[in-house]
């Protein structure tokens, strides 16, 4: 049995880096951190998980153009990759100011539900869900079989408010960052189910944990143009880490390596051009 099934966009990100502050108008001189790089929580979590030995397919839906063939050749497993004949692959242009916050240009691809999708997620022990068509979120919320993890993302056109109402309520994992603590207690509609963990990401900061007690976790910052994926990256590691049965602070630390360890490969990429 396939022990993890990830739902959430393909994307074909192309990331840049600006001097200054992005505001939509006028020019301001840019660099290239990635261009392109297949992303989309689906991808980075699921890779996560496989890192660590716990078996994991991305739901999720490219076209059959050179963008999803480049998907394709990134992505470990391809049983719940959904190809559209004649259709584009989702684009994404990320764009990251100078203090590190970004802004997202997306051209969405297709997205539909297939049977085969349906199937691996019924059968998982565990169903994640990240950002991606809401439709399609809240069909595979029907699913009453797998335990289920949310990598939440403050986009309302993928998380509207009755689905955060749902995923508060039922979700045992959930993932967050700082900024968007207080947009996921906002949508809740009853208190947090008992025993839910939740694990807040905080940049240089560090991590929150509740997990029944409240604790926080250092990460050793680093200087980086392009922070794709860290946190898709820590929260597949740390759910990979809970399902062997680690606890809360240990899963927390697993994840916190994973996430380092891509960044330090991103900033040793850069160093090195």
């Amino acid at each position: 049995m396939r022990r993890v099934a990830v739902a959430g966009f393909a994307t074909i990100d192309y990331v840049v880096r600006v001097e200054g502050d992005f505001t939509g108008r006028g020019t301001r001189l840019m660099r290239e951190a990635a261009w392109p790089r297949a992303g989309g929580a689906a991808l980075y979590a699921s890779a996560a998980l496989a890192k660590a030995g716990v078996a994991a397919a991305p739901l999720t839906w490219i076209g059959d153009d050179a963008d999803g063939e480049a998907y394709r050749a990134a992505c470990g497993s391809l049983d719940g990759v959904a190809v559209t004949p004649d259709a584009p692959s989702t684009r994404c242009l990320l764009i990251y100011n100078a203090d590190g916050s970004y802004g997202c240009l997306l051209r969405p691809g297709p997205a539909a539900l297939t049977e085969n999708q349906l199937r691996l997620a019924a059968q998982a022990e565990w169903l994640v869900i990240a950002a991606g068509p809401p439709a399609i979120t809240a069909r595979l919320l029907d699913l009453q079989g797998p335990r289920l993890a949310w990598i939440a993302k403050d986009d309302p056109v993928c998380f509207p408010p009755e689905l955060v109402a749902r995923l508060t309520t039922r979700a045992e994992v959930v993932f967050c960052n700082a900024g968007e603590r207080a947009w996921l207690e906002a949508g809740r509609t009853h208190p947090a189910p008992t025993g839910q963990i939740l694990f807040e990401t905080r940049g240089a900061d560090g991590v929150r944990v509740e997990a029944g007690e409240v604790f926080d976790l250092p990460v050793a910052p680093l200087s980086v143009d392009d922070a794709t994926g860290a946190g898709d990256t820590f929260a597949g590691a740390t759910l990979a880490a809970l399902i062997a049965g680690d606890p809360p602070r240990a899963a927390a630390e697993a994840g916190i390596a994973a996430a380092g360890a891509l960044l330090a490969l991103r900033r040793s990429i850069r160093c090195d051009t």
